[in-house]
């Protein structure tokens, strides 16, 4: 004996109630789309952050490289005069 809510489930839609059904799921998905390509965006900027302050940092390592061999040949040159 079907109970009730299966039998609700065995009943066939009215063509209008499942093209609503498809245009809700298609919203949802949507929706689900639409926050996961935030959350992609959000993580794309935060990598081009970090990337920027990789680059950032590389580059003051470079200076502060160039600086300090700069600083030992001025010692080294003064040294020798």
């Amino acid at each position: 004996m079907p109970t009730r809510s299966s039998s609700l489930l065995d009943s066939p839609r009215p063509s209008g109630e499942s093209q609503s059904v498809k245009n809700s799921r298609v919203a949802v998905t949507g929706d689900s789309r639409l926050t996961a390509l935030m959350k992609s965006l959000y993580q794309t900027d935060q990598q081009v952050k970090y990337l920027h302050l990789q680059a950032e940092v590389e580059s003051l390592l470079h200076q502060q490289k160039f600086l300090k061999q700069q600083r030992l040949a001025s010692d080294h040159t003064e040294t020798a005069n």
